[in-house]
């Protein structure tokens, strides 16, 4: 009757002692998956940081294009209105100015569009890359819940309950887990 009941209390001890040990592993599994989660999470912070600084260098640049070349049309046009000849010139030399002064005009208009369109056209492309190819990583719903380990999880082992500490390598338990969906 003493030898069941010490062996009783043997399996009771290798059942807690496994019981625990299946606590802790769950426990750093789980740390260990919401240290990798928020250190992807971070990875892509910086990615769409970088996209950002990126768009911002673009559309910087297009920005003081559109200064400058709103600033030389309007000296263009005071050319046009307030840029008299005063003195008497061969009428073929001021048809070349003005000439030139409404050439300068168009491609400094031309300039000032594609420089609009430019910063629109990054910017607008940012948003793309940002809304649609580099989202946070955020697990769903399914894979938060694959991530709890439950006591049933264990009893569920079968005879990996009753292992003998220190006769195999270590312990492998079943995993239900996968966090990459």
């Amino acid at each position: 009757m003493e030898f069941l009941a010490t062996f009783g209390l043997a399996t009771k001890e290798l059942f807690d002692y496994n019981r625990e040990n299946y606590q802790f592993d769950a426990e750093q599994r789980l740390t260990r998956e919401f240290l990798r989660l928020e250190m992807q999470i971070a990875r892509f912070e910086l990615f769409r940081e970088d996209i950002r600084d990126l768009v911002e260098l673009t559309v910087g640049k297009m920005e003081m294009y559109h200064l400058v070349g709103a600033l030389f049309l309007e000296k263009t046009v005071a050319l046009y209105c307030e840029g008299r000849i005063k003195t008497e010139s061969p009428p073929y030399l001021i048809s070349a100015y003005y000439l030139a002064v409404a050439g300068g005009f168009a491609c400094l208009v031309l300039a000032v569009w594609l420089s609009m369109y430019a910063s629109i056209c990054s910017h607008s492309f940012g948003v793309r890359l940002l809304t649609r190819f580099v989202r946070l990583p955020i697990p769903g719903e399914e894979q938060l819940n694959n991530l709890n380990a439950k006591l049933s999880d264990f009893e569920g082992q079968g005879a990996t309950m009753l292992r003998v500490p220190f006769t195999r390598a270590r312990q492998d338990w079943k995993k239900k887990y996968t966090t990459d969906a």
